[in-house]
Parts: C-alpha cells; structure tokens; sequence
C-alpha cells in the first residue's frame, strides 16, 4: 500500500512539469543558421541607446554560437528592435527620505522573422529589463545599470529566438 502510494506520487510529481505549459522545443526551423541584426531603432530621448542595445544583442548571439550573425544578404532570417521606453527612477528611500537606490528600465518591441519563408516567428512589443544603483557616482552608476539591463535583454532575446521561451 504505501509503495503503491508512493508510485502514485511519483506519477503525479512526474507529470507536473509537464501540465505548467512552458516548452523547451526549440523554436528555429531547419534552414535558419545566419541572422542579420539592424541597428535597433531607438523612440526614446536617452541618445545613442540604440547602438549600445545592438551590440550587446549581437554579442549575445555571437556568444551562445547557435546562429551567426551575418549581413542582410546573407541571412536567412532577421531580428528587428525599436526601443521604446527608457525611464530613470527612484526605487528605495532612506530614512529622511531622500532616494537610496534608482531603477533604470528599458523597454524593447522585438520581431524575429523568417526571411526564406517570409513569416515572423515571434514578436514581442514589450520585452523589458531593469536594473538599481546607488548613487554614489551619478553618471557612472546609470550607465553601469543600463549596460547590466542591456545584457539582460540581449540574454532574454537569445534565449527567446533560439529556444523559443
């Protein structure tokens, strides 16, 4: 009785992942080993965010060496980025009140199409990263935690485009 009691759960516990609806099917057909990347466009007042976001998502993709990162004409599919928000804020008081910690976020729309089949394979409008700092150096601090919420999203983009998360 209680081996049986213990297959059942077993069975159950077994059975969970399964019903939680993620997939780690990858997502990318066949054909598709090279991907162009333009520069992301950028909707946001913070200047040159647009390249620093592009090169951390190329290096991403040139990190994990699933997909090569070529030029348009070479492509077999394509990965297009507009960031659309960039906010600065605080996110922890002291005691006096006074900002102890900031938020930086960035918000990106992305769409990763098939350029053989001419079908986009996903697209998110709201793909978002963020990152605090203290201010103890006001502008090194901010670029430091966009840079850290820009690796984020180019490690979420990856992951997004070649495991299909």
């Amino acid at each position: 009785m209680v081996r049986r009691k213990a297959l059942s759960l077993l069975v159950c516990f077994g059975l969970v992942p399964l019903a939680c609806g993620y997939s780690a099917g990858k997502l990318l057909p066949g054909h598709i080993t090279k991907i162009y990347i333009p520069t992301f466009e950028n909707q946001t007042t913070k200047y040159g965010i647009e390249q620093d976001l592009t090169t951390a998502v190329i290096e991403a993709f040139t990190s994990d060496n699933r997909l090569l990162v070529v030029s348009q004409g070479e492509a077999d599919a394509m990965l297009r980025g507009v960031i659309t928000r960039y906010e600065k804020g605080a996110l922890t008081f002291d005691r006096a009140q006074t900002v102890d910690e900031f938020r930086v976020e960035i918000v990106v729309s992305v769409e990763f199409e098939d350029l053989r089949e001419g079908k986009v394979l996903w697209r998110d409008e709201n793909l978002r990263a963020w990152e605090s700092y203290r201010e103890t150096d006001p502008i090194a601090g901010e670029d430091e935690a966009l840079r850290a919420a820009m690796a984020t999203l180019a490690r979420d983009i990856v992951s997004r485009t070649i495991e299909g998360w």
